[in-house]
């Protein structure tokens, strides 16, 4: 793909009030302490409480990020696997609850795990050609709705959170090198809500409630990743001529503790930092990588003129991978 002249001007996060700690997950099951840390690699993780929803959320975040450029925003993208409510988008309801300038374009994004690059693109395209000048970009969860509390693979591993970035034109050498984005059907299965749209809902209940809760083939959904993430993060690296070492860091979806790993040792140990926030966010679903890049950026691992990957995997099996400089 082409070079998009675009800088991510500023990130901003929100991070729930209530805190879900591992610890209480072990009491409740009467393991001994540390297990559920151990098994998930999760720590804590935030639940939005009843008066968090996604817009309140996704507001605060780019609030944080927007600073004095909120007036300024032509274009608003809020993606997201779980939007507020069916219509207005969330976008139109973060619109209005920030008072953004009136006439602005708005729209939702969702593409699972991905959507944060998906919407990332979109933005950088929209003002690469002139059509916005300063677009914000909100990825917004609350995935702790959709657990199923009885399965103790998923129910510890995700918390809700919201996190957005600033886009506008190129600030000196910045830009978006190479991005992109693959599905492989295959995997469908793998990753799933199969219940709340129009095949299964109140009018047309689905077999089982469980339907409407969120389950995971973890093992399947990893060797999917480790076969097929290392040729397509190497290709991305390619298009631009990149090569690992000029990395400053790599920011990745917080997938799983065995994702995280698999990726850390094949980045090998004179790799570049890689971003890990699993133990005291958990996964995040689209929330993650714009969290993980706030925290790159905030803690010093990313700063102006470097170079840096954003890469994760969704459901559907999808990977995507985004090489920019800061």
């Amino acid at each position: 793909m082409p070079f998009l002249p675009v800088s991510i001007a500023a990130t901003g996060i929100y991070r729930p009030e209530s805190v879900l700690l591992a610890s209480v997950l072990d009491a409740a099951q009467g393991w001994p302490s540390g297990t559920t840390a151990r098994r998930s690699g999760v720590t804590a993780r935030r639940r939005a409480g009843a008066e968090e929803s996604a817009s309140m959320m996704a507001a605060a975040a780019l609030a944080a990020a927007g600073g004095d450029r909120l007036g300024h925003i032509d274009r608003l993208v809020v993606t997201s696997i779980m939007p507020e409510q069916p219509i207005p988008t969330t976008a139109a309801l973060v619109a209005k609850r920030l008072d953004l300038t009136p006439g602005l374009m708005t729209y939702d994004v969702n593409a699972s795990c991905l959507g944060f690059l998906q919407a990332l693109e979109g933005a950088a395209a929209a003002v690469t050609l002139g059509l916005s000048r300063c677009v914000g970009v909100v990825a917004v969860e609350q995935a702790t709705l959709g657990l199923d509390e009885s399965d103790d693979a998923t129910a510890p591993l995700f918390g809700d959170g919201a996190a957005a970035a600033i886009v506008i034109p190129a600030e000196g050498k910045a830009g978006i090198l190479a991005h992109r984005l693959e599905t492989y059907p295959e995997g469908v299965s793998l990753c799933e809500i199969r219940a709340g749209g129009s095949r299964w809902n109140l009018r047309r209940p689905p077999p089982s409630p469980r339907d409407y809760l969120f389950r995971m083939d973890g093992r399947g959904l990893a060797r999917l990743a480790m076969d097929r993430l290392p040729g397509f993060i190497d290709k991305v690296l390619a298009e631009a001529g990149v090569a690992r070492s000029e990395l400053a860091c790599v920011i990745p979806h917080q997938a799983s503790r065995l994702g995280l790993k698999f990726l850390r040792r094949w980045l090998g140990p004179q790799g570049p930092v890689m971003i890990d926030i699993l133990a005291d966010h958990g996964n995040q679903v689209t929330a993650s990588l714009p969290t993980a890049l706030h925290v790159a950026v905030t803690e010093g691992h990313l700063r102006r003129g470097d170079l840096a990957l954003m890469v994760g995997t969704a459901a559907g099996f999808g990977m995507g991978a985004m090489l920019f400089r800061y």
